[in-house]
């Protein structure tokens, strides 16, 4: 057993996973201490009300991607030699800009529409030209990211991402000693993150070179026929993992979804922390030719993620009682559906190697689509039936099942390939 974490320990695959891991909890750090003190500063109703417009705003950024993350990781990792890449980078920064542009527009004419007949809040409407800004700001600090992690530069992935959560918490800061902060100010300062990590990750991208590369026809087809199920998987992936703010903000009220969201943000390292593992196995399994190798890699990839995953998920839970205490009574409620979420999400984090084996080795984009889809119908019925009943612990109870169901499937998938592969 020591020889095989010894082995473990010696892998490129843990240096790396190491300094991805610092950097994501350096950057979900400094992300829960403004979302902690956002919460504590405007109470749980305007909290509520900003969770359900970055609700709103992560799930229409799914929708505009249009897949480019999973597919930039992909290609820049198969054509990084000689700056092969550079085209298919070309071809993701002209759809995000016309895409972030059309959100854009839509969100600021028709923003009163969707919030009063639409989402049927009509206090959100203000808030969605904020949520189109913040959509085209992640969509450029994406093209970054995805760029720096299928290049494997695991140091400027971490570090552009830390420096964004840093400058949107000084921000906050100065602007917290000036006027008085609301869920609008709130949005606008979570949007500020990523359009900064996007201006200062162009001191490290090749932007000129990308703009100038030429296009091919067959590099469109390639970059495409790969991304269409990647875009439909994302935006279903997306819908699972939102519908349950957007379903607690529908049957209770904006002060429930308020508690609610604080336990959806001290359980947020998780998902964060299964990126940063993410992050270096993706790239690695999209590289592999060999099923031998690629089942290698996932023993050690699993022993390493599902060990970590439950040393994290026990250090926050201490964690998760102090920032309660700090955030006062609005908040209390929110410990137990914590708990739940907890265990849904490291159930989650322990089999992302499983799912990115499934991905980029096997390529089966399409199995994430119907799985998604089903876990969003699950969280959908299972949430319809509980959260009237039990209030926000149900909500968490039907993230739960749609997390074991998601488990399950994906054992099964991968189980299925593995035999058709050998």
């Amino acid at each position: 057993m020591y020889s095989r974490i010894k082995s473990v320990i010696m892998t490129h695959t843990f240096r790396q996973s190491v300094i991805t891991v610092v950097s994501t909890f350096g950057t979900a750090g400094l992300g829960a201490v403004f979302y902690l003190l956002l919460a504590r500063t405007i109470g749980s109703h305007e909290f509520g009300l900003f969770s359900v417009a970055v609700s709103i705003l992560t799930l229409l950024v799914s929708f505009a991607d249009v897949g480019m993350g999973q597919g930039l990781v992909k290609f820049v990792a198969e054509n990084n030699r000689n700056n092969a890449y550079w085209p298919f980078a070309k071809i993701a920064i002209q759809t995000k800009i016309a895409i972030g542009a059309f959100f854009c527009v839509i969100l600021w004419i028709f923003s009163h529409p969707i919030g009063n007949l639409v989402l049927h809040q009509p206090e959100v409407a203000p808030l969605l030209p904020i949520v189109g800004f913040g959509i085209f700001a992640i969509l450029l600090f994406g093209l970054a990211t995805y760029i720096f992690q299928g290049q494997q530069k695991f140091i400027l992935w971490g570090g552009t991402q830390f420096g964004a959560n840093f400058f949107r918490l000084i921000l906050f800061g100065l602007l917290l000693s000036v006027v008085k902060i609301d869920s609008y100010l709130g949005l606008i300062l979570f949007a500020s993150a990523p359009l900064f990590g996007f201006l200062i990750s162009i001191i490290w991208l090749p932007l000129i070179n990308i703009i100038k590369a030429k296009i091919t026809r067959e590099q469109i087809q390639k970059f495409w026929h790969f991304n269409k199920w990647t875009a439909a998987f994302t935006i279903t992936g997306s819908l699972s993992g939102r519908i349950d703010t957007l379903l607690t903000a529908r049957f209770l009220t904006l002060s429930d979804t308020g508690v609610y969201s604080l336990a959806v943000t001290m359980v947020a390292f998780l998902p964060q922390f299964a990126s940063a593992l993410g992050a270096v196995t993706a790239p690695k399994f999209a590289s592999f030719t060999n099923s031998t190798y690629s089942s290698r890699y996932l023993l050690k990839a699993g022993l390493f993620s599902l060990g970590t995953s439950l040393i994290v998920a026990l250090i926050m839970i201490p964690t998760a009682l102090i920032v309660l205490w700090l955030t006062g009574r609005d908040f209390s409620a929110a410990f137990a559906p914590f708990l739940i979420l907890l265990a849904s999400l490291t159930l989650f984090t322990s089999l992302n190697p499983l799912r990115d084996s499934i991905l980029y080795f096997y390529h089966l984009p399409q199995f994430f689509f119907w799985a998604n889809l089903t876990q969003a119908a699950i969280v959908i019925t299972m949430g319809s039936l509980l959260i009237p009943r039990f209030g926000i612990i149900g909500t968490a109870a039907a993230v739960l099942i749609s997390h074991i169901f998601f488990a399950a499937a994906s054992l099964w998938q991968y189980e299925n390939c593995r035999t058709h592969h050998s």
